[in-house]
């Protein structure tokens, strides 16, 4: 039988640490009411020692309120215990020797009982000495602590955490591009940067100007994040020739007034909407920014000419099971089918990426502000594991791909193992200087929490809806090419979608895209089998049986 024994070292120790953690305000409080007890004992004690009785309580009460007054008005509860000096000590022994003063008059008419002047002279030092001895002992206390652990405790508005490097959390080496294919689509090209402003988009943007392009065009409905990478690009690349156009790509004329007369040869289409709990509570929103902007950028990028065009997806589009993942599986079946009409010049090809480390929405951002707070780290899951990647990798896997691409492919970066959450939150503990918080381990200083899977979310993700993988030219980007719908089935399908959508009806939704995406796991539990119902509720014919087109890798 284990019995735990509790020692009184180590709860008085916790108990300084939490007194250590409260904010300014607190202190104050709390040394007051220290103060507040203690100095009447103080005079006490020089009563009994002087006349062997208790000083009269109305001059008791009166000169304790004048003492600590005093002393706050000295600015001694305003002081940090760590930055205590001397001269704050000096002047809290005057402001006391001028409430003794002060007490003395107001009590001299007889109106309150007096204190004895020997009793008050004794009262001063008794005083001072327990002032001092008490500030000086809570800080030794302190500094022994600071020394053996709380980063130093401070209100989490002033924590500062180490800085870290993020390959340090990856796991592995990072991957280094292919110099030769990373230039092919941009050097001395026309480029556009859909989601210009976002993680990955700006990153797409630095990568780029630094390869010399003719000419840079960035999209992003965001004002703030668009006039920020654009600032920064000015300021980094004097010479670049660049064009910031605020505005979303479900818009057709904002596509058309860009790329009119801009002569693009490669399009980078970043912009979605990536949060999944987001867009699992927004779906509307979230269907119609992801799936109609990739149809847009397709089609743009069809009709004006364009010679490369990329579509940066997800993870999640593989066997989704979330209202993000379909609508980036939907993302690639566009590009799948723009491919497969082949009418025009464009090579399109898609590239999925798995987690990135550092990038809005992720988890290391997350981890970071937690442990910034003091903890806990939230974890779904002990056994939840993720692919990740750094966003240069990120932004140069979408560039190369664009290179290697000959239309219709999806490329993914082969990442290695996955790495569980937990390691990764134990990795972020330990760069930070702490240690995490266990049933062995009870000093220690952040506790990992595990707060249950969300709605849809899996234990794993994978890259690929098959298995036959291929080599690419660059060794470790892998390339594949998976079934896609005929254009003429999948515009019916989207056009349906869009009439499910006006009607917010999630069932209806999640039956269509079970209908077009065979795979699709939604949480109500909608079956391909409903789909027929769900055509009869729109009230359309059923579409032709036209099956998959399966398209393999050459």
């Amino acid at each position: 039988m284990h019995v735990s024994v509790h020692h009184p070292a180590s709860s008085v120790r916790q108990l300084c640490v939490r007194l250590a953690a409260i904010n300014r305000s607190g202190k104050r409080l709390l040394m007051c009411v220290a103060d507040g007890v203690a100095l009447p004992l103080c005079l006490v004690l020089a009563m009994a020692v002087i006349t062997g009785g208790m000083p009269p309580l109305p001059a008791a009460a009166l000169l304790t309120a004048l003492s600590i007054s005093a002393l706050s008005m000295a600015s001694l509860y305003g002081a940090a215990l760590r930055q205590l000096e001397q001269r704050t000590l000096i002047l809290a022994g005057m402001a006391l020797g001028a409430a003794i003063v002060a007490l003395y008059l107001l009590t001299r008419d007889g109106a309150v009982a007096r204190i004895p002047g020997p009793v008050l002279a004794m009262y001063w030092p008794l005083a001072m000495l327990y002032l001092i001895a008490s500030r000086a002992g809570m800080r030794a206390l302190l500094r022994s602590l600071l020394h053996h652990q709380v980063p130093p405790p401070m209100d989490a508005a002033s924590r500062r955490l180490p800085d870290f490097a993020l390959e340090q959390l990856l796991g592995r080496a990072p991957v280094q591009p292919d110099s030769a294919l990373f230039a092919r689509c941009v050097r001395g090209k026309n480029v556009l940067v859909t989601g210009a402003g976002g993680s990955i988009g700006s990153e797409l943007c630095r990568q780029i100007a630094s390869l010399a392009p003719r000419c840079l065009h960035l999209i992003d409905h965001s004002e703030f994040a668009l006039y920020t990478i654009a600032q920064e690009l000015r300021a980094r690349w004097p010479q670049l020739v660049l064009h910031a156009h605020l505005g979303s790509v479900c818009s057709e004329r904002m596509l058309e007034r860009v790329m009119d007369g801009a002569a693009i040869h490669t399009i980078y289409h970043a912009a979605a909407y990536k949060h999944v709990s987001i867009v699992e509570t927004n779906m509307v929103e979230g269907l119609r920014n992801n799936v109609v902007g990739a149809r847009n950028v397709a089609n743009a990028a069809a009709r004006h000419g364009v010679h490369t065009c990329v579509l940066v997806s997800s993870d999640k589009a593989v066997r989704p099971s979330t209202i993000m993942g379909a609508s980036k599986r939907l993302s690639e079946l566009v590009f799948q089918a723009a491919q497969d009409e082949g009418a025009g010049v464009t090579t399109f090809s898609m590239v999925r990426f798995g987690n990135v480390l550092g990038s809005s929405g992720s988890v290391v951002p997350l981890f970071r502000q937690q442990l910034q707070q003091g903890g806990p780290l939230t974890i779904t899951d002990a056994a939840m594991e993720r692919y990740f990647m750094l966003i240069p990798e990120a932004a140069q896997l979408v560039i190369q791909a664009g290179a290697m691409a000959e239309g219709g492919e999806v490329f993914v970066l082969d990442m290695g193992a996955p790495l569980r959450i937990v390691d990764l939150a134990r990795r972020m503990i330990a760069l930070a200087g702490l240690t995490e918080r266990t049933p062995r381990n009870p000093q220690g200083d952040i506790d990992i929490r595990y707060v249950g899977l969300c709605p849809g979310e899996k234990l794993q993700e994978e890259l690929l809806i098959a298995d036959d993988a291929t080599p690419s030219r660059h060794p470790r980007i892998l390339c594949m090419k998976e079934q896609a719908l005929p254009a003429a089935q999948l515009d019916q399908y989207l056009e349906l979608l869009l009439v499910a959508c006006a009607s917010n009806d999630r069932w209806l939704i999640e039956a269509m895209l079970k209908t077009i995406i065979t795979e699709f796991t939604p949480q109500t539990g909608v079956r391909a089998t409903d789909s027929e119902a769900a055509l009869r509720r729109l009230r359309v014919p059923p579409l032709a049986a036209v099956a998959p087109v399966a398209v393999h890798a050459s």
